[in-house]
């Protein structure tokens, strides 16, 4: 399934898939929730559906994505501080206790190479560090963060026991192959 660049799905007419997300001491399933993703075309319509749902008193989900190309640290950096800044324009530190950061790059769906479970810390870590120059660091760390792309068996574990990641989720949207190609 393709990514939409956006979507506050209506309380009454939407059916929306169930979200598990196994956060180290359990798994939790989420089932009513805003979904927003960010994109480097700017932040206005996520922007403008992360107010409604703020508005709307909605559990809310922010998609972060760098693409289909790993990217370096710096660039990564650039491209989720634009998102985030852009969607997060205008909310205040008390509405962003009630938002989940989601980090699910296009590039995890194609294949997982050896170095992809530092690479998710690392990226979470920039995350929780833009957060917190965004807003503060307390805030930042109580943010949840969760990691949304595939994680072989043998990575989860680093992936899981990393401070910046809360949780992996579980095959959002769609049919996510439990094994990844592994590419050395």
């Amino acid at each position: 399934m393709g990514m939409l660049k956006s979507t506050v799905p209506a309380p009454q007419t939407s059916h929306l898939v169930p979200i598990t997300i196994d956060m180290g001491r359990g798994a939790t399933t989420i089932d009513d929730y805003v979904w927003i993703e960010c994109r480097n075309e700017g932040g206005r319509l996520a922007n403008r559906n992360v107010q409604q749902a703020v508005a709307a008193q909605r559990s809310l989900m922010v998609c972060l994505d760098e693409g289909d190309q790993r990217l370096a640290p710096l660039d990564f950096a650039e491209t989720i501080i634009n998102q985030l800044a852009g969607a997060l324009d205008g909310v205040t530190a008390a509405e962003l206790d009630r938002l989940m950061i989601v980090y699910w790059p296009q590039w995890s769906r194609g294949c997982w190479l050896p170095a992809d479970s530092q690479r998710i810390r690392v990226a979470h870590r920039q995350i929780r560090d833009i957060l917190a120059t965004l807003y503060d660091r307390e805030l930042a760390r109580r943010v949840t963060i969760v990691y949304a792309g595939p994680v072989l068996d043998t990575a989860r574990a680093v992936v899981m026991n990393d401070i910046n990641v809360d949780g992996i989720m579980k095959n959002p949207f769609g049919n996510q192959h439990t094994e990844n190609e592994v590419r050395k």
